[in-house]
């Protein structure tokens, strides 16, 4: 049984791709997100917006995880943020202390000074 969907869609906003997520994200699953983000990475796309509002279940180690993929991103000249997260992510980045470590986007002039 998958408990992680991962569904790939364009954002409004160019050369940014939207990764949304919903399910659990924890250390069970969180392969699968790695995994697409690196085919992502691999295929060319830089820029990439994740949407947590769906994520049911998030533990710390999903959060060190999404720290180590906009690291990569970063690494290939990209950029990652958050774009929306559900209660129980905004919780489990209180408790790891990572809220400033993982920013969310803001508005359309911010992700356009990123690219």
């Amino acid at each position: 049984m998958d408990r992680l969907a991962i569904r790939e869609t364009l954002s409004g906003i160019p050369h940014f791709l939207t990764l949304v997520l919903v399910g659990e994200l924890d250390v069970f699953n969180v392969g699968k997100l790695s995994d697409t983000v690196v085919r992502e990475l691999e295929a060319g796309q830089r820029h990439l917006l994740i949407d947590l509002s769906g994520v049911t279940r998030c533990d710390n180690g999903s959060l060190y995880t999404l720290l180590g993929v906009r690291h990569a991103a970063s690494h290939a000249g990209g950029s990652l943020a958050l774009t929306a997260a559900s209660g129980c992510v905004q919780d489990a980045l209180d408790r790891a202390g990572l809220r400033a470590l993982l920013p969310f986007a803001g508005q359309q002039k911010d992700l356009d000074a990123e690219h």
